[in-house]
């Protein structure tokens, strides 16, 4: 595909969103893609950066760096996520219906602190979520909720207790479930 091809295709799929809409894609893209530009109301365009330097190819007389071990998180057996007179957190998921990995994140951490009332949201809480609501675990979910910081939804500044943002709080009691879209 032509990049002016690519152009239009890109003109014409944005021009059919919102513009809350065409934020979040233009901020997955941002993620996926690496694209410089700020997005958001306001926004100026920010110059290319400079591509990254090519490395040459690896000599295999080369000793590799040690990959550092995966990090191995369990569940929280103490979590009651079936709580008596509030939502289960299988009823919250249904009604919220996240799409992706992050919605997933702010859906949970959401959950555990305002449905539950968590003090200290964790990663280990997350993860449980995720396993009792028989989600598919990212395989590296600090990294995927650092993503959803990045969104603006979540503070993970510190992993043993993970913030909701005013943002996060709008996604969650606003914008999900996702609304249709009308041609």
């Amino acid at each position: 595909m032509s990049e002016v091809k690519a152009i239009e295709a890109v003109d014409n799929a944005l021009g059919a969103l919102d513009p809350e809409e065409r934020a979040r894609v233009l901020g997955w893209a941002q993620l996926k893609f690496g694209a410089p530009a700020k997005i958001g109301a306001g926004a100026q365009q920010q110059p290319p950066a400079q591509p990254a330097p090519v490395n040459p190819p690896a000599d295999s007389t080369k000793s590799k760096a040690p990959k550092k071990p995966k990090t191995i998180i369990s569940m929280d057996k103490n979590l009651n996520l079936s709580p008596s007179g509030k939502p289960s957190a299988v009823q919250f998921a249904a009604e919220k219906s996240p799409t992706n990995f992050r919605e997933k994140c702010v859906v949970a951490v959401y959950y555990l602190r305002d449905v539950i009332e968590m003090e200290k949201v964790t990663v280990q809480a997350v993860f449980t979520y995720f396993k009792h609501l028989q989600w598919p675990v990212p395989a590296d979910l600090k990294n995927t909720l650092q993503q959803a910081g990045t969104a603006g939804w979540l503070d993970t500044a510190d992993s043993e207790y993970i913030k909701l943002t005013s943002l996060g709080e709008n996604l969650v009691e606003h914008d999900l479930p996702a609304k249709a879209k009308t041609k």
